[in-house]
C-alpha cells in the first residue's frame, strides 16, 4: 500500500505543471485549496481517456487545503485502499481535480524591479474583460502591487489564453500559448485544455515506476506539504501576474 499512498499524494498535489517563465519569483502559499474530484488506479493506460480496468479508490468533491497543519490527515482520508481487489496488478494511477485553485500568501514576492511586493488578493469579476465566471478559463489577470493579502482564486487556464496587461484588463494581449508537458520516461499524462474549453476538470494519468500487486497489510503512512514556493509571481507592466507553484509532498511510512 506504501506505494498506492506514496504516489497517491504526490502525484494529486505534485505533478500539476503550471508554465511560468525565467522572470518569474515564488513565495511561501499560507493558503492553498485543491479540491479533489476523483483518483483511480488502472491496470494500463495510453493517455488521460484510458484507465484500464479502473478501480475508483477516491471520489466526491473534497476541499484540501495544504498549507494547513492538518493537511496531510485530511489528503490521507479522501482515498480508501480497501476498496482495491487483493492480487490485482497496478501499472497506472488517474486523478481528478477542479482547474480551481485558492491561494494566499501573507509575505510579498519580488516579481520584478517595479512588481516588488506581490501579493494574492480577493479575486473580483472587475480583473477580467467579461467577469470571472466567463473568462477564469481565457484570461490571466493582473493586480495591483503592494496589496493586503487575501485569498485568491486562480485556474488552469486553456491552451490559448489572453494575458490581462492592466488590472482591469483593459488592456490585453490574446493569443498567449500555455502547455501542459506530458511526462518522458515514466509517462505522466495530462489534460491539454484546447482553446474555449469550458470543462472544470483537470486529469492527470502517471505511470508507476514499477507495477503494484494489491497485498494483505497496509502500513502506517505520514504525509506532510512543503508549501514554501507554492506562489508564483511575475511581473507585467509593474502589475503582479500570480499562480499556484507546486508543492512539495513528503510521504514517510512507519
Amino acid at each position: 500500500m506504501y506505494k498506492i499512498f506514496k504516489l497517491l499524494f504526490f502525484i494529486k498535489l505534485s505533478l500539476l505543471i503550471f508554465v511560468s517563465n525565467s522572470l518569474s519569483a515564488t513565495g511561501a502559499a499560507d493558503v492553498y485549496k485543491v479540491t479533489m474530484r476523483k483518483v483511480e488506479l488502472c491496470t494500463a493506460s495510453t493517455g488521460v481517456t484510458s484507465c484500464e480496468d479502473a478501480v475508483v479508490i477516491g471520489s466526491g468533491d473534497k476541499v484540501i487545503d495544504i498549507a494547513a497543519v492538518s493537511a496531510g490527515a485530511a489528503a490521507a482520508s479522501y482515498g480508501d485502499p480497501a476498496l482495491l481487489p487483493l492480487g490485482e496488478t497496478y501499472t497506472h494511477m488517474r486523478v481528478t481535480i477542479d482547474r480551481k485553485f485558492v491561494i494566499k500568501n501573507n509575505t510579498a514576492i519580488a516579481a520584478g524591479s517595479n512588481a516588488t511586493a506581490c501579493r494574492t488578493i480577493a479575486s473580483t469579476d472587475a480583473m477580467y474583460v467579461t467577469d470571472e465566471a466567463t473568462d477564469k478559463y481565457t484570461h490571466k489577470p493582473v493586480v495591483a502591487n503592494n496589496q493586503t493579502a487575501a485569498e485568491m482564486n486562480v485556474y488552469l487556464i486553456n491552451d490559448q489564453y489572453t494575458r490581462c496587461n492592466l488590472a482591469n484588463c483593459s488592456n490585453k494581449t490574446d493569443d498567449q500559448d500555455q502547455t501542459y508537458p506530458q511526462g518522458s520516461g515514466s509517462s505522466t499524462y495530462q489534460t491539454q485544455h484546447a482553446d474555449g474549453s469550458s470543462d472544470a476538470d483537470h486529469i492527470l494519468v502517471y505511470e508507476l515506476t514499477s507495477p503494484y500487486t494489491v497485498a494483505l497489510i497496509s502500513p502506517t503512512i505520514d504525509i506532510s506539504f512543503g508549501t514554501s514556493a507554492a506562489v508564483g509571481a511575475q511581473e507585467v507592466n509593474s502589475l503582479c501576474q500570480i499562480w499556484a507553484e507546486e508543492p512539495i509532498v513528503t510521504i514517510t511510512i512507519k
